[in-house]
């Protein structure tokens, strides 16, 4: 219980920080196409992570190389729909859309891995749905072309979520980080090259913004997640994750981007009341039903 525990404690601050990179991703695009600013973040990553431990994927089993590339590819196109989509959505709409991602996760995670979710798992996931219908209805609504590259991007993000869950362990999460990232970089930059070439950051405002997203979004906070999940199951952590639009919204308040107003302030308590529902609630809930990964 005191594992998983920490493992929702950091899970939650890494969402945190991950709720900061809407605003400044945003405020970069004016400056790099989506793929090239995708290209410096996760180059820049991929880079730091390998050279931190360089055995580190060398370690990994055929089994898990391969997991992990899947894994990179899930990140790669989650990122460049989710940024595409930013160009012409505000950063705190883009959140909300994003947090579609806790609806798509149980279908994934029962299509594809076959675990089962339990009743009041279904009740958390559903409570934090309507959360995020009733924070996007207190916000000024995005373009429909960018709404449903956002919500395509968030369906590979809920994929990535499964797969995590599924088989990432307290050993192999650092070198399957790593690689996933490294796969993200490399189709970062073909996405570049075939957008009208990789351009390098022309200010030092957005070199600052690779930097951070770099190193606290990506190295930092995907390296939690990848940890944190191999103590928690899809659902579970989906629904932690459901945080992120909920600090996307405050962030983007506090940075002067829009007002919210009182329905999506109740939207957002109603997904925290179901984070807890998830993680905190009776144990016949998901985690109860799902088979773990270190046992596997």
């Amino acid at each position: 219980m005191k594992g998983r525990l920490l493992a929702t404690v950091a899970l939650l601050a890494a969402t945190a920080i991950w709720g900061s990179t809407f605003v400044v991703t945003k405020r970069s695009l004016t400056d790099l196409s989506p793929p090239s600013f995708l290209l410096w973040r996760f180059g820049l990553a991929a880079g730091v992570l390998v050279l931190a431990r360089p055995r580190c994927v060398a370690r990994l089993s055929r089994a898990e190389r391969r997991q992990a590339v899947l894994l990179g590819v899930a990140l790669a196109g989650g990122f460049l729909l989710q940024t595409f989509g930013l160009l012409h959505t505000l950063a705190g709409v883009s959140g909300f859309l994003t947090g579609a991602a806790v609806i798509f996760t149980p279908v994934v995670a029962a299509t594809l891995f076959g675990e089962r979710v339990g009743r009041l798992g279904w009740v958390a996931v559903g409570g934090s749905a309507i959360g995020l219908a009733l924070l996007a209805g207190g916000v000024t609504a995005p373009s429909p072309a960018s709404a449903l590259l956002t919500l395509a991007g968030a369906a590979f993000f809920a994929v990535h979520i499964s797969g995590l869950s599924r088989w990432a362990t307290r050993a192999n999460a650092y070198g399957m980080t790593a690689l996933s990232v490294t796969v993200a970089a490399a189709l970062c930059a073909a996405a570049a090259l075939g957008h009208g070439g990789v351009s390098a950051p022309a200010t030092r405002e957005t070199w600052q913004a690779v930097l951070y997203l770099s190193l606290a979004a990506t190295c930092a906070g995907f390296a939690v997640q990848a940890w944190a999940q191999s103590a928690l199951t899809a659902v579970t952590a989906a629904v932690v994750m459901t945080m992120e639009p909920v600090f996307a919204a405050v962030l983007a308040i506090a940075a002067g981007e829009h007002g919210l107003q009182w329905v999506g302030w109740v939207g957002g308590l109603v997904v925290v009341a179901s984070m807890f529902l998830a993680e905190l609630g009776p144990r016949e809930c998901c985690d109860a039903l799902s088979p773990r990964v270190e046992c596997c």
